[in-house]
């Protein structure tokens, strides 16, 4: 920051370095507020010099945002973008790693032949190395609910959870039963449900992790409400932004939603980026 350039004192620039600082973690509503407080002080000469420097910094904060600046500092974060090494290294190989071990433990005819005879033990020992392949659904608290609570109840959760995926019925109408299911078991959450989803069909369906979904979303100016309630309606959603922010991020050549996702966390990065 640049106090000479701005006229600023030294406690004025602390003040804008601690501000600048903290502007990541601001959401795009609460940017505008400062902006539109910064605008209105222009026109007060004691507070024009510091209301001018925080409008650069905001607005600078809201370019680094769009998605054409996010673009820009995607290629910059990863030489060669989802075709380089590093991008593969840290986001793209073990998703799609995950993805392939799925259609091996769980594709369905597998799934098909483990339920019809009844092999809930075998089922709950590859769901479990499954779960176990990313950091989509967080370590210390989620998985082992998600785990305790299959393991209770093998028989009807892997039954539900075939059905979901394998079913012929349409989508709208597994969904909707899957979720009655999760409810019942007390899983009805957005990570419990759209996960092994996302590993069964990466080109068509989306993991949904709900704070990165919701600051994406802001910082999209996508016109959908996030609710923490799953529903179909909320998911058709998502997929339509997920294939809008894919046709967005275009330049970059995305080849499926595990590229989209990657470029979500990007956007707006949650915690870790590789498997635990």
């Amino acid at each position: 920051m640049n106090s000479t350039h701005f006229g600023l004192s030294e406690q004025e620039t602390n003040r804008l370095h601690s501000i600048s600082q903290n502007l990541p973690n601001k959401s795009i509503d609460e940017l505008r507020v400062l902006h539109k407080n910064a605008v209105n002080k222009l026109d007060t000469p004691s507070s024009r010099q510091m209301a001018t420097a925080l409008l650069n910094a905001v607005e600078n904060e809201l370019e680094r945002r769009n998605i054409p600046g996010m673009i820009a500092t995607f290629e910059k974060r990863y030489p060669g973008g989802f075709y380089g090494d590093l991008q593969a290294e840290e986001e793209r190989n073990y998703k799609v790693h995950a993805c392939q071990q799925f259609q091996l433990l769980l594709g369905n005819k597998e799934f098909e032949q483990l339920i019809r005879s009844e092999q809930y033990d075998e089922l709950y020992e590859r769901v479990t190395r499954l779960v176990g392949l990313t950091n989509f659904i967080q370590g210390s608290f989620e998985k082992p609910i998600l785990l305790d609570t299959i393991r209770e109840n093998q028989p009807l959760f892997m039954n539900g959870l075939f059905q979901f995926l394998w079913s012929a019925d349409d989508l709208q109408h597994r969904f909707d039963q899957f979720v009655l299911l999760l409810e019942k078991l007390g899983l009805k959450k957005w990570t419990y449900i759209t996960y092994f989803l996302f590993l069964s069909d990466p080109e068509q369906h989306m993991f949904v992790k709900p704070e990165m979904l919701k600051r994406s979303l802001d910082i999209s100016g996508y016109p959908v409400r996030y609710e923490s309630t799953p529903s179909f309606q909320l998911y058709n959603q998502i997929l339509n932004f997920s294939h809008w922010l894919k046709s967005k991020i275009s330049p970059l050549k995305p080849r499926d939603m595990i590229d989209v996702h990657s470029f979500m966390w990007h956007m707006a990065p949650t915690g870790k980026h590789r498997q635990e």
